[in-house]
């Protein structure tokens, strides 16, 4: 025989179940891997200190796709892996996004642990930072 306290047991234990994934999918999707462009960073250097791709630095494990995503909706940005000496781009050719316009996106899957340097080809004051553990 059923009773009502098995009934709102159930009903206690669904909720807790439904609540627990709730919890687990706004994790996942609060963690989607993606770097931005600060807005004017390439008409302006004033986000050299702060960082002119947001995050500056990001750290991700082995096997994650980036999204890097140019949200500067006053300017066209690359995504190129390298350094930059001055104001003299040094590519590595690990990987290029080309040229962005705003709302475009690259994406790319880091697979080797390590640190990957990056910058904007046509506004080499903007320089980032990719570390996979």
């Amino acid at each position: 025989m059923v009773t009502k306290s098995s009934i709102l047991g159930l009903i206690a234990a669904l909720a807790v179940v439904l609540i627990a994934v709730s919890i687990v999918g706004e994790d996942v999707n609060n963690q989607i891997p993606k770097i931005e462009t600060v807005s004017e960073s390439g008409s302006s250097q004033a986000c050299v200190d702060s960082g002119c791709y947001t995050p500056s630095v990001l750290t991700v494990k082995s096997g994650t796709v980036v999204t890097m995503t140019n949200t500067d909706s006053f300017g066209i940005h690359t995504f190129t892996s390298g350094t930059v000496d001055g104001f003299t781009p040094q590519p590595d050719g690990m990987f290029d996004s080309k040229v962005l316009m705003s709302g475009d996106f690259y994406e790319r899957k880091f697979s080797q642990k390590g640190t990957y340097d990056y910058y904007c080809t046509l506004h080499t004051w903007m320089t980032g930072q990719i570390i996979v553990e």
